[in-house]
């Protein structure tokens, strides 16, 4: 009965052992995605009424909708006139 149970530990150890040798090394890395910068200066963004998803080519003087995405213009809080 004792060699049963000595068997059957090493038996364990030994497949545990085996197992963990076939997972690949876990790396930690400190490097940040780097994320683009957004170029803010178009009439999307510096116009008096923009579209709220800033679509390429929107923004305006007046109220209306984006020709891009249809949503309506929103009055821009940041306008400064020029």
């Amino acid at each position: 009965m004792k060699n049963l149970i000595l068997s059957s530990i090493l038996l364990l150890s030994l497949s545990i052992n085996f197992q963990c040798k076939n997972k690949p090394a876990e790396t930690n890395s400190t490097e940040k995605p780097v994320m683009e910068k957004v170029d803010n200066t178009g009439p999307e963004f510096t116009s008096k009424y923009i579209c709220p998803m800033h679509c390429k080519g929107s923004g305006s003087d007046t109220t209306g909708v984006c020709p891009a995405c249809g949503m309506d213009y929103e009055l821009n809080e940041a306008y400064q006139p020029k």
